[in-house]
């Protein structure tokens, strides 16, 4: 399976470095920029930097990413290879407008004020540097923009519900509109969807397509979004299957923003798996359903997950809330899988 966060930054870390190699021309040192590139695609898709800057402005945590390895490239590269070093750094403030996803018009300025800093420390006088540079992003941001349209399905979409006020809780189910002959009633129909093979290949595409959005979020800087998608239990028993599922999803900056929810009864038959998966970073929200039984050892297991859906209607319910370890974590939901 094709893990599309990890193609889109490798391309992106590709096309940065050819700009790069293009703008220093004889300057160009591939070690020492890929440093600068990999600090700014840390930070540009994790939106984060340190617990000092957290409240900072994206472009103000990329510029401070951008000077602190400056600051540890002087203390570790020779000498005659630090002069480079501030050059680069002015150059990779204007890395993030380059970036983009959208044709703007203040690429052309931005190219402009590159073309002026070339000029004045390299003294390389190319009137042709600016239309080439902006031809060489423009034709990246087309083929980045295919490469995520490629994902778009006519036949299958995304259902997100609604978990909070806010709206940044999603959870997800797929919904097709494939149409069926008409000797095939609804019961049968959906009788076949919920087959486990059928299931498996649905929440595939559901995979997929959360991530795109995932994708798609984060270049328009919206970092809030969390989506919660199941994990069927059928696919616990089938390794090959179940790893090619998950490393549709398995990349740092995509794991922030996905739950993957699994019922109690699921977590019990397969507990050890679950708890090796969270510890490879994979995230996790379990689903009470009728296996979880309040008065019992299966209370202390839910301080594992992120999160806990539960029915309004258990008994359990206001013990559950009024909980100082569990209460925050719940999330009320109208159904949860059995």
């Amino acid at each position: 399976m094709i893990n599309i966060m990890n193609e889109y930054t490798t391309y992106t870390k590709k096309c940065l470095n050819n700009y790069m190699k293009y703008i220093l021309d004889k300057h160009y040192d591939k070690g020492i920029v890929n440093r600068y590139i990999d600090k700014y695609i840390d930070v540009r898709y994790s939106n984060y930097l340190d617990d000092d800057t957290i409240k900072d402005t994206l472009n103000k945590k990329i510029t401070k990413g951008i000077s602190d390895t400056t600051t540890s490239l002087e203390a570790s590269l020779p000498e005659n290879k630090r002069d480079i070093l501030k050059t680069i750094e002015r150059i990779f403030k204007y890395v993030y407008s380059l970036d983009s996803s959208y044709f703007l018009e203040s690429h052309s300025k931005v190219i402009e004020n590159i073309y002026i800093i070339r000029e004045d420390t390299f003294k390389l006088e190319d009137t042709g540097f600016p239309n080439t540079l902006l031809k060489m992003v423009r034709e990246d941001i087309r083929k980045r923009k295919e490469f995520l349209d490629s994902f778009s399905s006519e036949t299958f979409s995304l259902v997100k519900t609604k978990l909070n006020k806010s709206s940044n809780l999603l959870r997800i189910s797929t919904k097709d509109n494939i149409r069926f002959p008409e000797l095939y009633s609804e019961v049968a129909i959906e009788k076949a969807r919920k087959k486990d093979s059928i299931n498996e290949d649905i929440v595939t595409i559901s995979y997929t397509l959360v991530t795109v959005e995932i994708v798609n979020n984060l270049l328009n800087n919206n970092f809030s979004n969390i989506y919660y998608i199941p994990l069927p239990t059928s696919i616990f028993g089938k390794s090959t299957k179940k790893n090619r599922l998950l490393s549709i999803i398995d990349n740092e900056f995509v794991l922030e923003h996905i739950n993957l929810v699994v019922t109690f009864d699921a977590f019990k038959k397969y507990k050890n798996e679950i708890i090796e998966l969270m510890h490879r970073g994979f995230i996790f929200t379990v689903s009470l359903d009728k296996t979880f039984n309040y008065c019992s050892d299966d209370l202390e297991y839910l301080e594992i997950f992120n999160n806990i859906f539960m029915l309004k209607d258990k008994y359990y319910y206001k013990d559950m809330l009024k909980n100082g370890k569990l209460g925050k974590r719940i999330i009320i939901v109208d159904e949860v899988d059995e």
